[in-house]
């Protein structure tokens, strides 16, 4: 078996984040959560532990982070999983305080948990934000999702020149059957949002995995993006 690693990640209650957690738990890692909702899953196994936070209360993060990670000096892996849809639908129809909400919980909640981690003197190895194809092909709908990801990906860029020694990478994960697909494939189809049906026909196929499915390639891709792409850049597992 492979020396135990520590890996913290933020929203293991479900998704990408919960079944990326349940993998490396079952590999003999530890794993530190950061979630609004209690994982009740995972708390069967001992080398999990979490702090439930709500990412969207800025002043929650930092002492969360600090209580959780009181007694570690080092961080194998990082993965900034957690975020929130927002308003699908055009841009022009979307509030500002949804905008504004969206961009709290996809950008500045992971700026500053990173923050908080580095500010506690922690040695970070690696660190992976969930980014999203979203974030690059601007297709109509995705306003808020879209503009906070492609923020996200510049996040990862400009702390990889602040930290050298830490490998960044923000991650496109390909598409996996998340709650947030489950809900945006349970609308109405519409003519304006052409994509949303090329991604909701995919589901419950191969090509659409469930995110305990996803997650060994996920993580063997994670393990090798140190070697493959240059720290701070945008890289999508199907390109890989």
């Amino acid at each position: 078996m492979n020396p135990q690693k520590t890996i913290f990640i933020t929203g293991t209650s479900s998704g990408i984040g919960n079944g990326l957690a349940r993998y490396y738990l079952e590999q003999g890692h530890r794993v530190l959560g950061l979630n609004r909702r209690r994982p009740e899953d995972l708390l069967q196994y001992e080398a999990f532990r979490f702090m439930s936070t709500d990412l969207g209360q800025m002043e929650e993060i930092s002492p969360s982070i600090t209580q959780l990670t009181n007694d570690i000096q080092r961080l194998d892996l990082v993965i900034l999983n957690a975020g929130v849809l927002g308003n699908f639908g055009d841009l022009g129809d979307t509030p500002l305080s949804d905008l504004s909400h969206t961009m709290e919980v996809n950008v500045w909640a992971n700026k500053l948990v990173l923050d908080a981690l580095f500010e506690q003197g922690i040695t970070i190895n690696q660190v992976v934000s969930i980014s999203s194809g979203a974030s690059v092909n601007g297709n109509r709908g995705w306003s808020g999702y879209s503009l906070s990801k492609a923020t996200l990906n510049m996040l990862m860029k400009l702390y990889a020149h602040e930290q050298p020694a830490t490998h960044f990478c923000a991650l496109s994960p390909g598409i996996v059957d998340t709650p947030i697909l489950e809900y945006l494939c349970s609308r109405e189809s519409d003519t304006r949002y052409p994509s949303l049906d090329v991604i909701c026909a995919k589901r419950h196929t191969s090509e659409m995995p469930a995110p305990d499915q996803a997650a060994p390639y996920l993580a063997n891709v994670m393990a090798e993006l140190p070697k493959i792409v240059p720290s701070g850049e945008y890289a999508d597992v199907r390109t890989l």
